[in-house]
């Protein structure tokens, strides 16, 4: 896909959280605060969210919500804490899955595991590091049109270091993404915009950078990934593949 289509195209979100949840996943994102207050507000919204939800959707929006704390956590490099959220959101999506497998269920248990492995021994990373697209496979199979668990199968090759990474692949994969065969919500394009734009400054081609860059930082101004890369000082840094 051309690049400057992608960038002309409109984009509009699809929203399938609870009002409070996508809130939440919105101020994480932004980076609106620290983290214990974002922690803080989060089990606010896991606990409004429990006297309105029920099954697997309630076991889902929690993973989600342990989630995006562990990435609060995350931001400030508080290893221990975001690790033990990662950890109960995956747990949350295997009791959905287990349950009632759904394509939102399986998307978690890939979210939450593949934050795992970035703090994770290595010797935990190959055990389970495997089971990220797996997931995500699998969710796919419950519903083809699931952005983020494409997003998480294309992912691994941007994010991966040398030699297991494939960057080109990873950026036609996540272009395919914004090709109309998924629905996106606001964090998917986020992602997808961001993703591409590191993969391009892993190859070292800064012309294509500024403008996915410039399409992230549109939808999360303040977001503290995308502004470090800007900066040129990307939080995950990896040996250079331009395979």
């Amino acid at each position: 896909m051309a690049l400057g289509l992608c960038l002309n195209t409109a984009v509009i979100f699809a929203q399938s959280l609870p009002d409070q949840v996508a809130r939440f996943r919105d101020e994480v994102y932004m980076c609106s605060g620290d983290a214990a207050s974002l922690a803080r507000l989060g089990n606010d919204v896991e606990e409004r969210i429990k006297g309105e939800l029920s099954g697997t959707e309630l076991s889902n929006a929690l993973s989600f919500c342990e989630y995006l704390i562990g990435k609060a956590y995350q931001n400030e490099n508080n290893g221990t804490e975001a690790a033990a959220r990662y950890q109960s959101g995956l747990d949350y999506a295997a009791a959905s899955v287990k349950a009632n497998p759904t394509a939102d269920g399986y998307r978690m248990m890939a979210d939450n595991m593949s934050q795992l492995c970035t703090l994770k021994s290595t010797a935990w990373v190959i055990a389970n590091g495997s089971k990220v697209a797996s997931y995500a496979n699998k969710g796919l199979g419950y519903n083809p049109r699931n952005a983020a668990c494409a997003y998480m199968i294309a992912a691994r090759w941007v994010y991966a270091p040398a030699p297991f990474s494939n960057v080109r692949k990873g950026i036609n994969e996540m272009q395919d993404i914004l090709s109309g065969k998924y629905d996106l919500e606001k964090d998917d394009y986020f992602n997808v915009y961001y993703s591409l734009a590191y993969a391009y400054n892993r190859l070292k081609q800064p012309d294509n950078v500024k403008p996915w860059l410039d399409k992230a930082l549109a939808i999360y101004p303040s977001n503290q990934d995308a502004l470090q890369l800007r900066q040129g000082n990307a939080r995950i840094v990896n040996s250079m593949d331009d395979r």
